[in-house]
């Protein structure tokens, strides 16, 4: 009788610790999925801050160098 106790009370401490894990796990799959999802945004509001950089970049470049916009390459 004594050994049948012990046995059910390892398979009650096992069934806790492996529910335990499993709860752990379930939150380690959550916070994987949503730091996805927020790289995801991150990437897209790099590609557009990045694109207004490089307009920003080709007004001021055109409002610095007027002539250099206006004028055409000569052919000789």
């Amino acid at each position: 009788m004594d050994g049948l106790m012990f046995q059910s009370v390892m398979g009650g401490v096992i069934a806790l610790l492996l529910s335990i894990i499993s709860y752990f796990l379930k939150l380690l799959i959550q916070d994987f999925r949503q730091m996805r999802i927020e790289h995801f945004q991150l990437k897209e509001a790099f590609s557009k801050i990045e694109t207004e950089q490089l307009m920003i970049r080709a007004m001021l470049n055109r409002s610095w160098n007027p002539q250099k916009s206006k004028t055409k390459p000569s052919i000789d």
